[in-house]
């Protein structure tokens, strides 16, 4: 998958992220309504909140947003409220619904973060990467502290091919989080595509310590072993690579690779015939089969 294409599935796992703490990014604002409830409105809005959380905890998010259309209703003047139910039409896959939800937030609060980055993925989804990026960068010139903020911005910059600024924008991250869960994972990326597998393993090493059950993750730290020459550890990756992507054929070729280098060509062959099974146009899997045949 293209990186820019990826945009808009990183972004629905980063709704999801939030939404289930039943909040917004961090220092997003918030937007307040112009009239104060009373406690008795208040109360009815609450229990709208905590339904479409609950409902959002146990993967309903059809029931979550009936909910936050009522609470959208209840409360119409609350930028949290839109960003909400943009969030979860997001990850329904409503993109042009859950766009006018993030309008409509930053109506409210035009420097509403959590909104800025929602509108900024839905735009790189859409083919207008520049529009996105001008998000992220107003998302972090307001809120300087947002690893999100920051977060978002590297991956779109990434994806614009700016390897450099995605690097530094990454790093910035790490200031404001040290343990996203993602940040290693994509410096060490751009450090094997850049042939620099030493510094990548370190990076990857910590991706693995945060996500060991990670396929994409281990793929990559298989590879970084691969290209340093350690056998026994690029196979062990790849393997559990392969037991959590089992419909990716480049971790079976890239565990055939790693086999042939242990010297154990009857494994690769095996592997390397999974990959084809999964593709059977992949090229170099079809030519390594060949060669393991002679």
């Amino acid at each position: 998958m293209r990186r820019g294409a990826s945009i808009a599935v990183r972004c629905l796992s980063l709704s999801l992220l939030a939404a289930s703490a039943g909040c917004s990014w961090p220092g997003a604002r918030r937007g307040n309504p112009q009239n104060p409830p009373t406690a008795q409105q208040a109360a009815r809005t609450q229990q709208i909140s905590e339904r479409a959380q609950a409902a959002i905890d146990r993967g309903d998010l059809e029931e979550a947003r009936m909910e936050l259309l009522q609470l959208a209703a209840q409360i119409p003047g609350s930028a949290e409220a839109h960003q909400r139910l943009g969030k979860v039409m997001q990850l329904q896959g409503r993109l042009n619904e859950a766009e006018t939800c993030f309008r409509r937030a930053l109506q409210l609060d035009p420097d509403y973060v959590g909104a800025l980055i929602g509108l900024g993925t839905i735009e790189a989804a859409k083919g207008d990467p520049q529009s996105a990026l001008k998000r992220f960068q107003l998302a972090v010139e307001i809120e300087p502290d947002d690893a999100e903020a920051h977060f978002a911005c590297a991956e779109q910059l990434e994806a614009m091919g700016r390897s450099d600024e995605a690097l530094a924008a990454y790093f910035r991250t790490l200031e404001f989080n040290p343990l996203h869960p993602e940040v290693s994972q994509r410096i060490g990326a751009i450090q094997l595509a850049r042939n620099q597998p030493d510094q990548a393993l370190a990076r990857l090493d910590q991706a693995v310590d945060l996500a060991p059950e990670n396929g994409e993750v281990r793929l990559l730290r298989g590879r970084a072993h691969l290209m340093l020459r350690h056998p026994p550890q690029a196979i062990a990756d790849f393997g559990m690579a392969a037991r959590n992507l089992p419909n990716r054929a480049d971790v079976y070729y890239s565990l055939a690779l790693a086999l042939v280098a242990a010297h154990q060509p009857a494994d690769a062959l095996k592997a390397a015939e999974q990959a084809l099974r999964l593709a059977p146009d992949y090229a170099d899997a079809r030519d390594l089969s060949k060669r393991l045949r002679r």
